[in-house]
């Protein structure tokens, strides 16, 4: 299956947030966000002849499906013959397997969505909690390692 990682336009999104730098996790600014991805995403599917997209996103507890999901569909609906697969993976308890399988394997998992005001955001949060603020570039496998 191939997968396709397409570039991330950092300024377009900063002009976007524009506004929004105090929303919170799920509010305005993630469905902003998600909107400006999949749009990119389902422009990419469409011009390359494929016919589904879909996203990682939906498997993180931090996210709202829902959110997710109408953003994914939105955009698929602009081009005729793109599907946008909306299968919940966190469902028959995926979400556990998922940090099993991430934490056996060591994979990096990511406790912020990747956008700078999140990063903020969790570090307030983990500083209240006495936790170490997370750094870039410092891979973290678990609290128990």
């Amino acid at each position: 299956m191939p997968f396709i990682d397409a570039d991330y336009d950092k300024d377009n999104w900063f002009e976007r947030a524009k506004g929004m730098e105090h929303e919170p996790e799920r509010g305005v600014r993630c469905t902003m966000c998600f909107d400006m991805r999949f749009e990119r995403t389902a422009l990419y599917a469409y011009e390359n002849n494929f016919s589904v997209i879909s996203s990682s996103l939906g498997i993180s507890r931090w996210k709202d499906m829902k959110q997710i999901t109408d953003s994914g569909i939105r955009s698929a609906q602009k081009y005729p013959g793109i599907t946008y697969w909306d299968y919940n993976w966190r469902k028959g308890g995926g979400s556990a397997r998922m940090v099993e399988i991430s934490k056996r394997e060591r994979f990096y998992q990511q406790e912020y969505c990747g956008c700078i005001y999140s990063l903020r955001d969790t570090n307030h949060h983990r500083k209240d909690q006495g936790r170490d603020i997370i750094r870039i570039g410092v891979k973290y496998y678990g609290d128990d390692e």
